[in-house]
């Protein structure tokens, strides 16, 4: 199903009623936002609100799952087929979803849980210098391949590659202060 044809159909029905965005929203209980995303392609609605959807800008699910209106009153099995096989397609991407952030989250409470032991194990000047440079270093090396799968996806990078060299600053400034004290014969931190 394309996301990008999908919500221009939205966002057309839409307009065609009379509506904003915060009106349909309301009657789908949704967030404004939610429908926003919806209409610029960014994401679907939950398989749960397709009828609602539907019933809301006076089309058929059908119609909502082709991402056209059919003007004849008879639908012919291939439409049946066509919309049964784009709500398997937005389940299964919502369920990617859904595993994805499973796994973020679970992964950044492990490493939460992780760095607040090595705080209370280490004094925090050797945690400074240590630990979190390394921990700096691969959040940054990870934003940046996310930032490269998205460019890949022709997807607006900027922020995320800035958000990378600001978290990749730290461990470089860190290395340039330790080959500095090293070179001027001070002491290193321990």
């Amino acid at each position: 199903m394309d996301n990008i044809k999908f919500g221009c159909f939205i966002a057309g029905l839409r307009k065609e009623k009379g509506m904003t965005q915060n009106e349909l929203a309301k009657l789908l209980c949704v967030t404004d936002k939610a429908v926003s995303k919806w209409e610029r392609g960014a994401g679907f609605p939950d398989i749960k609100l397709i009828e609602s959807l539907a019933h809301a800008l006076d089309v058929s699910v059908i119609e909502i799952m082709n991402s056209e209106k059919n003007i004849k009153e008879e639908f012919s099995r291939d439409n049946y087929v066509e919309a049964i096989n784009n709500l398997i397609d937005i389940s299964e991407l919502q369920r990617r979803i859904e595993h994805r952030n499973y796994y973020i989250c679970s992964s950044l409470l492990a490493v939460i849980i992780m760095l607040i032991f090595l705080i209370d194990n280490m004094q925090i000047e050797g945690f400074l210098f240590t630990c979190l440079p390394i921990v700096m270093a691969v959040i940054g090396i990870f934003l940046l391949g996310i930032g490269v799968c998205r460019k890949k996806q022709g997807k607006n990078i900027k922020a995320l590659v800035g958000a990378s060299c600001v978290i990749l600053s730290y461990p470089i400034l860190i290395i340039v202060i330790l080959f500095w004290a090293m070179y001027l014969g001070g002491p290193l931190p321990k």
